[in-house]
């Protein structure tokens, strides 16, 4: 995002975005868009960087955003299960709260007041990368086991030999007992005494 975008979002949603979380639009962290790509993911759902999907957030999807957080929040993602994560614009660290459809299961203390998930936007981003860096880790260790390349072809040409005169046998296996089987099913037929 560039300057003009930052404040045509200020202006639309009357918020002023602190400077930690401007610093995160202009200089948006190469690490997390390295670690979405390895993820099949163009934009991280949990840290907005496109005008496109903050405006829709905070403009478009804003009395139902707004339901949910203080006038003074601004959305900067979404988990993808209905929940989102917003900043407290009145906070120069910009601490990210969660809130969503999920009454009851966000962070409060014990008077019930929201507590963040996180104390600044620079924690949730750093945050943020762990568990990606995580994902990747997991998607990495999946990854099945593939012999090298001579020595997978010659077992597969080795296996080929070996299976096709199996196929072939049980190819005219079947064809030898498909007559004696009809010739059977015939014979039944005749000796059997009829169900009528």
């Amino acid at each position: 995002m560039n300057e003009s975008e930052i404040r045509e979002l200020e202006i639309a949603t009357e918020c002023q975005l602190p400077s930690a979380y401007r610093e995160i639009l202009l200089h948006y962290p190469q690490r997390l868009t390295t670690l979405a790509a390895k993820l099949d993911d163009d934009e991280p759902a949990e840290l907005f960087h496109s005008m496109e999907s903050l405006f829709r957030a905070n403009v478009n999807d804003a009395e139902y955003t707004k339901s949910i957080f203080p006038k003074s929040f601004f959305v900067i993602g979404e988990s993808g299960c209905g929940d989102y994560y917003a900043i407290d614009t009145a906070s120069a660290d910009a601490p990210v709260y969660m809130g969503g459809p999920h009454e009851g299961e966000y962070p409060q203390d014990a008077e019930g007041k929201s507590l963040p998930i996180d104390e600044s936007i620079r924690a949730y981003v750093d945050d943020l990368i762990t568990q990606f860096e995580g994902h990747v880790a997991d998607l990495d260790n999946d990854t099945v086991y593939s012999l090298p390349g001579k020595l997978r072809l010659y077992l597969s040409i080795c296996l080929s030999v070996l299976l096709a005169p199996v196929v072939l046998l049980l190819m005219l296996l079947s064809i030898i007992l498909a007559g004696p089987f009809s010739l059977l099913m015939r014979l039944w037929e005749r000796c059997c005494p009829s169900r009528e």
